[in-house]
């Protein structure tokens, strides 16, 4: 996938999913997708301007985000070797991959 694709693939176990990721509206449907298929125990794989990411469904969802420091919410989202982890919104976010873990790529 090119690192300047405006879509997003979203692969779980019953396949995988592709859609736009260019407007806050296709954003917003994209996480509403993403909340109602994983599950507790489930992970996703979403694949977003070349990067993947691992997101599963949180039991406690009041640990920080390494990136905006509010609160996860429902979904945490990380990369292999990442220590913390990041929030749907940051991750969907316009150019928020870029610095992900305060740490510009």
């Amino acid at each position: 996938m090119s690192e300047t694709s405006n879509s997003v693939h979203v692969q779980g176990g019953s396949g995988t999913f592709v859609a736009p990721a260019q407007s806050p509206y296709d954003r917003q449907i994209l996480r509403e997708h993403v909340e109602r298929r994983v599950g507790h125990g489930a992970t996703l794989t979403l694949g977003l301007h070349g990067r993947q990411w691992v997101i599963t469904r949180l039991c406690v969802a009041d640990s920080p985000c390494v990136s905006c420091t509010q609160p996860l919410g429902r979904l945490s989202c990380s990369r292999g070797g990442d220590v913390g982890a990041t929030c749907i919104d940051c991750v969907l976010r316009p150019g928020g991959n870029d610095t992900i873990g305060g740490v510009h790529e």
